[in-house]
């Protein structure tokens, strides 16, 4: 779930209704209008390794997207999103154990793709949303990742990237490509059957402007840089994450959100071995 709040200017005569366009009203230059925007997902995911480098991630979102204009609601929605499907092959990966005093690296590529199965289309108070709150891109969009983790004894760092290039719609519209970074420490704490995870690091994401027929929108895109704090609980073969996040930095265009928190939870299965 990541919660925004801020208050957005009118640019020129218009006030920024809708972030993107659509519902103006009429104000004077100078006057603000105060946003709360939520996005949540309840996300299904399945990984499969084919071999001990080489494995495929597939997940299917439902979404729960609100907007609220100075205390009034202009978007609440519920619906399925795209789907991911990324391949990964990790093209170097030591095999020393946790317990060993060597070092144990590992680095993973990864290519996939996003699938246009959620509406682009959704219709509120007479008004089509605002792309971000549509809970489908409506276009297809090539992923890449990139994963790098070292660990000695129970200490451990990882540092993860993703791209997104975003597709352009049928009626001219692209968002911005997109990409994040996170990085992080973790330590191995065996308690009994269970193994606590603590972990520590920032989060950075960033997109460039969206595009209308080509032309670039410079209230759109930005950077925001988040502090990350997190747990990851394991009891044999069941685990558990929760994660949060918090915005220390927004750079973002005129009519972008800014971003508060950010928070994930997750619940983990693995029918390999332990």
């Amino acid at each position: 779930m990541r919660y925004l709040r801020g208050d957005l200017m009118a640019v020129g005569p218009e006030l920024l209704v809708l972030k993107h366009g659509g519902a103006h009203g009429d104000a004077p230059h100078g006057t603000q209008a105060s946003y709360i925007e939520t996005y949540s997902v309840l996300e299904a995911r399945g990984e499969v390794w084919f071999t001990d480098r080489a494995s495929a991630t597939a997940s299917i979102p439902v979404l729960s997207n609100f907007q609220s204009v100075d205390g009034v609601a202009h978007a609440d929605l519920q619906a399925v999103g795209d789907p991911m499907l990324l391949v990964r092959y990790a093209v170097f990966g030591s095999t020393s154990g946790l317990d060993t005093v060597r070092w144990r690296h590992r680095v993973t590529v990864g290519l996939g793709v996003k699938m246009p199965l959620g509406r682009s289309d959704v219709v509120q108070h007479g008004e089509e949303l605002d792309h971000d709150l549509q809970p489908g891109s409506g276009t297809w969009d090539p992923l890449m990742s990139l994963e790098y983790m070292v660990r000695r004894r129970n200490w451990g760092a990882a540092l993860g990237a993703t791209a997104r290039y975003n597709g352009e719609r049928t009626d001219g519209y692209r968002m911005g490509h997109s990409g994040s970074l996170t990085a992080e420490v973790f330590r191995i704490i065996p308690l009994g059957s269970f193994k606590v995870l603590p972990s520590a690091g920032s989060y950075w994401e960033g997109a460039l402007h969206d595009r209308e027929h080509g032309v670039a929108d410079a209230t759109t895109g930005g950077l925001v840089v988040f502090s990350h704090v997190g747990c990851r609980l394991w009891w044999h073969n069941l685990g558990m994450a929760l994660t949060w996040q918090h915005a220390l930095r927004n750079d973002l265009g005129a009519s972008m959100v800014p971003n508060r928190n950010r928070y994930t939870a997750g619940v983990i299965y693995n029918f390999g071995q332990e």
